[in-house]
């Protein structure tokens, strides 16, 4: 059976970056819209990055940042268009330094939004160019990788990441509501 629909959201962003400046200031300007940073995890490897090296350079890494206070579900579409802002304002000689990828993680899943079309995403916000992808399901008593799902949010150390951020995100919702928040 399955439990109440949520409400609010942790908002994520992975960092995918080759250098650590550009990447500091995103999390800086990040925080100045979101609030406090609840994690920031340590640069990740980030595998088979082809695609991104011929822009940013190599080797990319991954960083995943998560903010304290919770978001609504309609958070996603305005988060998207915040980080390709941040990109360009990043960006150098017209190639960005970091790419910036937010999602909103609940006790059910982590949502990611993207900018590009395939026939498992549904339009986040219809006209937008703006897609929603389900990408990790909760499931079993941890995050479950989908078909589609990155290979790196796949495998065990981001799903465990995302599994420690869903436990506090659920122990912050569960406090507001005992202070009648």
């Amino acid at each position: 059976m399955p439990g109440p629909s949520p409400t609010r959201a942790c908002l994520v962003v992975s960092l995918l970056a080759a250098s650590e400046e550009p990447r500091a200031e995103a999390v800086r300007r990040l925080a100045r819209r979101w609030g406090a940073v609840d994690y920031l995890s340590q640069p990740l490897a980030f595998p088979g990055g082809g695609y991104y090296q011929a822009e940013m350079g190599s080797p990319l890494t991954r960083r995943l940042l998560a903010f304290r206070q919770p978001v609504g579900l309609d958070e996603l579409g305005p988060a998207k268009l915040a980080c390709r802002s941040l990109e360009a304002d990043l960006a150098q000689e017209g190639r960005r330094s970091v790419n910036l990828d937010p999602g909103l993680l609940t006790g059910d899943s982590l949502v990611l939004a993207s900018t590009k079309y395939t026939g498992h995403r549904l339009p986040l916000d219809p006209g937008s160019g703006l897609w929603q992808e389900l990408t990790l399901w909760y499931r079993q008593g941890c995050y479950q990788a989908l078909p589609w799902t990155y290979p790196d949010y796949a495998g065990q150390e981001l799903r465990e990441i995302m599994s420690g951020l869903r436990r506090r995100h659920l122990w912050r919702l569960r406090q507001a509501a005992a202070q009648g928040g």
